[in-house]
């Protein structure tokens, strides 16, 4: 029924709860390779929690977060430490990704690191060109990132909750089934 993907997110989050979405997302943040896919072990562990706003909030608050402390993480490792993350291979941006990341942020500023953030395979590429090009502090940087992430999670949310909702209905109906033989 699940994939083994979708599996493994299951007893991940079984297992360690909201630490784990906030561990794989601050790594997704920080352009490390996916332990898990972040997007599945989210919706993984709404389906886990259930839909109710109190189970939801941490799982939200987790991802959120952690994400933006992966993000905050590179951009003071690029600003502070002269890190080049494109040249380890656990990071799988490449430079002709991060010149064009570079160019969104000349033209866009602050607003393009919160726009890439919302968008599935662009997050995070904009904290190396930020820190390596700009007079934007690590406050504003993350802040951006925050708002991003939150929008990017919030939409992953709504995933989550119609894939509870589905697997919660389709369980409902098998249940009346069951009952009726």
């Amino acid at each position: 029924m699940f994939g083994s993907h979708a599996a493994a997110a299951l007893a991940f989050v079984d297992s360690y709860g909201a630490v784990a979405v906030f561990v794989v997302f601050a790594l997704e943040g920080a352009l490390v390779g996916k332990v898990l896919p972040a997007r599945t072990l989210f919706v993984a562990a709404i389906v886990a929690v259930g839909v109710e706003a109190v189970a939801v909030l941490p799982v939200f608050a987790a991802a959120v977060v952690g994400a933006t402390v992966g993000q905050s993480a590179v951009f003071v490792a690029v600003r502070r430490f002269g890190v080049d993350p494109t040249s380890l291979a656990v990071v799988p941006v490449g430079e002709g990704r991060l010149d064009g990341a570079g160019r969104w942020f000349d033209r866009w500023g602050l607003p393009a690191v919160a726009a890439s953030n919302a968008v599935p395979g662009t997050r995070g590429w904009l904290a190396v060109p930020t820190a390596n090009a700009s007079s934007v502090s690590a406050p504003r940087f993350a802040a951006a990132s925050l708002v991003g992430s939150a929008a990017y999670v919030g939409a992953l949310l709504a995933v989550g909750i119609a894939v509870a909702l589905g697997f919660g209905g389709a369980l409902g109906l098998l249940g009346a089934e069951m009952a009726a033989l």
